[in-house]
């Protein structure tokens, strides 16, 4: 299962329409009130043996996207962490003005047993 895969699937509970790097609605008119994007930050090899790679770690940032703020947001965090991603750290997103957006960008940490 890809790095992709495992993220799509860990947030497909919340029922939030989401993409991968950027979310591209039809027109403005059609993008959702609330929404996620997410994507791969860094995957750096924590690991080799043998002159093979044994552990990798993927730094992924999962974005969520609301017109109604940032107080009743779907639970992200729980979402990741049953999948065995761990949380590291979050912040808010500049307000969007053209789409009326609030944003909070929420980083996980996955680590791949690569053997």
């Amino acid at each position: 299962m890809t790095i992709w895969e495992r993220v799509k699937s860990a947030l497909s509970g919340l029922s939030v329409p989401m993409a991968a790097n950027v979310y591209v609605p039809a027109s403005e008119t059609e993008r959702p009130d609330t929404y996620m994007v997410y994507m791969l930050v860094a995957a750096p090899t924590l690991q080799h043996a043998d002159d093979k790679e044994t552990l990798r770690e993927h730094s992924v940032q999962v974005s969520i996207f609301s017109r109604g703020g940032l107080v009743s947001l779907p639970d992200v965090e729980s979402a990741m962490k049953a999948a065995g991603f761990m949380y590291e750290t979050q912040r808010e997103l500049p307000f969007n003005p053209e789409t009326g957006h609030y944003g909070l960008a929420m980083d996980f940490n996955f680590v791949e047993d690569k053997e």
